[in-house]
């Protein structure tokens, strides 16, 4: 008897599994993660400063939450294999230093952990919180402007996968640093607000020389919440980095 794993699926394969997944809605929590316990979700979204606010120390998800949230989405099990749970340390809007977790891909986790530790001890910039995105319902992560890696889907109105797919992205404070189209501007991205990125920031100089690579200087457009590694992709996928 062959005990052997069964064959690895192609990029179009997996693309097609992420194109169903998109059409099906997903309840992992029954309501948007609570950070801040003593406001209501709407409470929060009225106020366009919620993401200063104190917090309390979030949830840390066990080994047993972060596989079951991953089967409950229907991530195909070749990717939840080379996937892992990372403790990290980051600095609230408050000053104080909270727990954070990332789930991103294996050959990832040295670096990830170093990059968070540079930040935490190296500059004095804030994040709201560091959480998977399932303890959102994998939709509402970014309005909360959580900072998360792992998510699996299409790039948006595109048929590319995601690096975020591999566990090979994350974002940054995203409600404060927004995709921007070429030629547009975003209200919600401000440099005078603490937590934005720019290309003279310390963070985005900490991930690049730590090997990632950052939206924040694509041409046509400008992400400016996202770091990405596009070899993970390339070596277990063959997908081509799209110049953007």
């Amino acid at each position: 008897m062959s005990f052997d794993k069964p064959p690895k699926k192609t990029y179009e394969e997996l693309r097609e599994i992420l194109k169903e997944l998109e059409t099906k809605e997903t309840q992992v929590n029954k309501e948007v993660f609570k950070l801040w316990p003593s406001r209501t979700p709407e409470e929060i979204k009225e106020d366009p400063l919620f993401y200063e606010k104190p917090i309390t120390q979030p949830h840390s998800m066990t080994q047993e939450e972060f596989l079951g949230s991953l089967k409950e989405k229907k991530v195909p099990q070749e990717i939840i294999d080379v996937l892992v749970l990372v403790n990290v340390d980051y600095r609230g809007f408050d000053s104080k230093t909270y727990e954070g977790q990332i789930i991103i891909h294996e050959d990832l986790e040295s670096s990830i952990t170093k990059v968070f530790q540079r930040i935490l001890s190296e500059t004095d910039f804030p994040m709201t919180s560091v959480s998977p995105l399932s303890m959102f319902n994998w939709n509402s992560s970014s309005k909360n402007n959580n900072s998360g890696a792992f998510d699996p889907r299409l790039v948006s109105n595109s048929d590319e996968i995601s690096d975020h797919t591999f566990g090979a992205a994350i974002d940054i404070n995203p409600l404060l640093n927004p995709w921007v189209q070429k030629g547009l501007e975003n209200p919600s991205y401000d440099l005078s607000k603490r937590g934005t990125l720019d290309e003279y920031s310390a963070v985005v100089k900490i991930f690049e020389e730590e090997g990632w690579k950052w939206g924040g200087n694509w041409e046509n457009s400008k992400d400016w919440q996202h770091f990405y590694r596009p070899e993970i992709g390339r070596k277990y996928y063959n997908k081509e980095e799209v110049k953007e």
